[in-house]
C-alpha cells in the first residue's frame, strides 16, 4: 500500500462552503458566530490542483480562514488582505483587543476596488460575546 497526499485534499473539499463567490453581488453581507480561524497555505488562484502560493524566498503564502456558524449553516471566509483590513477596524471599533472564537462577526462586499478591479473591498463588523469586555 502506498501513501498519498489525498487526505489534506479530501478534508479540503468536505469543509464549509466559502462565505463569498465570484458571484457575490456587492452588498452581500455573511454574519456569523466565530466557530474557527486557522492559517493554512493559500492556494495559487488557476494553478494546478494542490498547487500552493509562493512568495520572492519560495516558502508558502499563508492565509486566515476564519470559519462562521451562520443561519444558512457554517461558512468559510478565505481572509484577503483587504477583508484583513476591515475586520482590524472593526476590531477598533468595537474596543477589543483580540479576536476571538465565540464572538460574532459581519463582513459585507462593498464591491471591486476602483484602483484595482480584481480585488474586492469589504467592511466589518465585530461583536463581542457577551460577558466580554475586550480587555
Amino acid at each position: 500500500m502506498t501513501t498519498s497526499n489525498l487526505g489534506a485534499r479530501f478534508r479540503r473539499a468536505a469543509r464549509p462552503t466559502s462565505a463569498f463567490g465570484r458571484n457575490s453581488a456587492p452588498g452581500t453581507t455573511v454574519t456569523g458566530r466565530v466557530t474557527a480561524a486557522n492559517e493554512e497555505p493559500k492556494l495559487k488562484f488557476d494553478g494546478a490542483p494542490d498547487e500552493v502560493e509562493l512568495d520572492d524566498d519560495g516558502k508558502p503564502v499563508m492565509q486566515l480562514i476564519v470559519t462562521l456558524a451562520t443561519a444558512g449553516g457554517p461558512r468559510n471566509l478565505y481572509v484577503t488582505w483587504r477583508m484583513e483590513q476591515a475586520i482590524g477596524a472593526a476590531l477598533d471599533t468595537a474596543g477589543v483587543a483580540d479576536f476571538r472564537i465565540g464572538d460574532t462577526l459581519a463582513v459585507t462586499y462593498t464591491g471591486p476596488d476602483p484602483d484595482y478591479p480584481k480585488a474586492r473591498l469589504f467592511t466589518a463588523v465585530y461583536t463581542p460575546a457577551a460577558g466580554q469586555n475586550g480587555a
